[in-house]
């Protein structure tokens, strides 16, 4: 029992000791939260104001009107906050739903309009609005139409007589954000209109012929901004309407339908345009003309494009053409994007397919007065000559240069597959791997051969090869390279051998070189190269300082190979092998005796050692040399440590110049 008592009383006394803790923790949580903002900043507990730092902001609370969640200093109801890298961040990265979580009764607006301002509609609110303050009561960043003309281009604004509106603002006839209505406008055009001009008075009735133009569109006649001529008339104005002579075509103002027309279609305006309605009864007639859908492409009242027309420049066009042509390339045809589709193609008709204004190819040549008198060289390219200019380039335009409708190889293959089976080989010319075979040919013609070469004959090849021009006279060139003839020895294009060389290079040096190749055939000896096709292993194909082209002279170049034949501790050396001329003693290509020997030993031997010499009688015992039966059996040919050029080896009694001992 008094055990479990002392048992009871320590876990008693352990209870209140964390009772205790527990107590001061809450102690100092309460202080914590009593203290003052300005005690929690001194000891580090609450982060600073944004102020504080962002002090260039302090100056757009001095303006006349200030966002409210920034005059309520509520930095974070748009911005999280940042540490130390200053980092602008938002609550929402998408602009719009941020600005929206407050304006959420223009959100509602906005979303149920079927016309939305471009810059809203891409969900950019502060392109107009200055997100923290503005002198401007709807915060924008300037004020008026000044804001407007940050995006939108003044000089249509800007003409001799403007709309009076203008003076008061942009917001007087479009709203800001949208509308129900197109361009953004604050009712329905007519009746907008009709707020300052009434259709009942007697100038604007007299203006307009007595007609009820106020159930039409007024900008079908008028720029609602400015205009250079009177009335506001828009830039290019049909004659009758000029001339204020609506009853021209429309029916009689007073009657039951005073809108309506004279005549249907193209026999209203061919009762004016006879000359047009001739000339139009072409071979190839374009839909609209041909059907006399005459408003398809012209207004019928005023326009701000040349002949009336309702769209500028291809614009027009692609309302109906929208898959071809392909405009949207970065190479376009220059006459597109300065005139439009008109520059080649008649709107109405023409006698030429596609409505060209003259016969394919023969248009081309309107422009390209330079490629024209290329027609007259030597030799032409068949499509070029054929006039088939766009069998290569597309006429509107694409994203290769020179508006080539494939990249340059595969369109000269699309022609050339032959050509192009026969490149498959092992080694390829550089610009045809590459598929440029405009370095080397002309697309349209040439002065020289049916290559179609873009130089005088191989002159082509110096063009990337001029580094292989040796510094030497003519006379110590190769004859074909001398001459230019390239092509006699390589294939332009491609070849199984290395170098792009026709054949093989012992094949091709014999084609001219037959009294090698009979000699050749004939020897008991052949130099290895030789015998292997190497031509190159000793001579340049193309030339050289020294005699025969070689590589470098005799002594060097065989050395190059034979270097065996001198080793470092020789002290005595054949004169004529000193003197680096193997080729006194040797044949260079074949030889009817061994080692490729001009003659056979001794009697190359004796064309310089005389055979009655006392001296080398001497030296052998009396013997003529002429009746020794081998030099070498003693000598060596080229280098030796032992005097008289004799073989380190020797037997005993030669040794002792005791030649008897074994010869009578």
């Amino acid at each position: 029992m008094k055990g479990h008592s002392i048992m009871r009383g320590r876990v008693r006394s352990r209870g209140e000791g964390l009772l205790k803790i527990l107590l001061v923790l809450l102690v100092i949580a309460f202080v914590h939260a009593c203290a003052s903002e300005d005690t929690a900043k001194r000891r580090g507990f609450a982060p600073k104001p944004c102020l504080d730092c962002h002090k260039d902001k302090l100056k757009d609370l001095q303006k006349k009107y200030v966002h409210s969640p920034v005059s309520r200093r509520d930095c974070e109801a748009c911005h999280l906050r940042h540490g130390r890298l200053a980092v602008k961040s938002f609550k929402e990265r998408e602009e719009k739903k941020l600005c929206f979580t407050c304006h959420e009764k223009t959100a509602a607006e906005v979303e149920s309009l079927p016309s939305v301002h471009t810059a809203l509609k891409q969900g950019r609110c502060v392109a107009c609005h200055d997100p923290h303050a503005s002198d401007d009561d709807s915060l924008q960043k300037a004020t008026g139409s000044a804001q407007c003309f940050t995006c939108h281009d003044r000089a249509p604004f800007e003409r001799a007589n403007r709309h009076e509106p203008l003076s008061d603002g942009c917001q007087t006839c479009h709203a800001p954000h949208g509308s129900r209505y197109k361009n953004n406008l604050v009712t329905d055009e007519a009746g907008l209109c009709r707020k300052c001009h009434d259709p009942a008075e007697g100038d604007f009735r007299k203006a307009h012929e007595g007609y009820p133009v106020e159930k039409g569109r007024c900008t079908d006649c008028h720029d609602p901004h400015s205009s250079a001529g009177d009335n506001l008339l828009r830039k290019s104005v049909h004659a009758p309407v000029k001339r204020g002579q609506c009853s021209s075509c429309h029916k009689p103002s007073g009657g039951a339908d005073p809108l309506g027309v004279v005549a249907t279609g193209g026999k209203l305006c061919y009762g004016c345009h006879e000359k047009e309605e001739k000339s139009f009864k072409t071979a190839y007639r374009h839909t609209p003309a041909a059907e006399g859908r005459c408003l398809d492409c012209h207004s019928p009242h005023a326009s701000d494009n040349p002949d009336i027309t309702r769209q500028k420049g291809m614009k027009l066009c692609l309302k109906c053409h929208e898959d071809e042509p392909k405009v949207a390339v970065t190479n376009l045809h220059e006459p597109i994007k300065e005139k439009g589709c008109t520059a080649c193609h008649d709107p109405h008709g023409s006698a030429n397919p596609s409505y060209l204004k003259a016969p394919r190819g023969r248009l081309c040549l309107t422009c390209h007065a330079d490629t024209k008198r290329e027609l007259e060289s030597k030799t032409t390219h068949e499509p070029f000559a054929s006039l088939k200019c766009t069998q290569c380039h597309s006429p509107h335009g694409t994203d290769r240069p020179r508006m080539l409708k494939a990249v340059k190889a595969r369109l000269c293959y699309g022609c050339h597959e032959k050509e192009e089976k026969s490149f498959f080989k092992t080694y390829i010319h550089t610009p045809v791997r590459k598929g440029d075979c405009l370095s080397c040919h002309e697309p349209h013609a040439s002065a020289g051969d049916g290559a179609l070469l873009n130089g005088s004959g191989d002159r082509v090849c110096l063009k990337c090869h001029d580094g292989m021009l040796p510094d030497v006279d003519d006379s110590k060139k190769h004859p074909p390279f001398r001459d230019r003839a390239c092509s006699a020895c390589h294939d332009p294009h491609a070849g199984d051998y290395i170098a792009n060389t026709r054949v093989p290079m012992k094949e091709l040096c014999f084609k001219c070189h037959r009294a090698s190749e009979r000699a050749l055939e004939k020897s008991k000896t052949r130099h290895l190269p030789v015998e292997e096709g190497k031509c190159t292993a000793c001579h340049s194909p193309h030339g050289t300082k020294i005699d025969r082209m070689l590589l470098s002279r005799p002594g060097q170049l065989c050395l190059s190979c034979h270097g065996r034949v001198v080793t470092t501790t020789a002290r005595k050396g054949h004169l004529e092998m000193q003197g680096g001329d193997c080729l006194s003693c040797h044949s260079a290509h074949d030889s009817g005796t061994e080692a490729l020997l001009k003659e056979s030993d001794p009697s190359l031997c004796l064309k310089c050692h005389a055979g009655r010499s006392e001296r080398l009688m001497r030296m052998h015992n009396g013997r003529r040399l002429a009746e020794i039966e081998r030099c070498l059996s003693c000598h060596e040919p080229h280098a030796t440590e032992e005097p008289g050029m004799l073989k380190k080896v020797k037997h005993e009694p030669f040794e002792r110049r005791d030649c008897e001992a074994c010869h009578r």
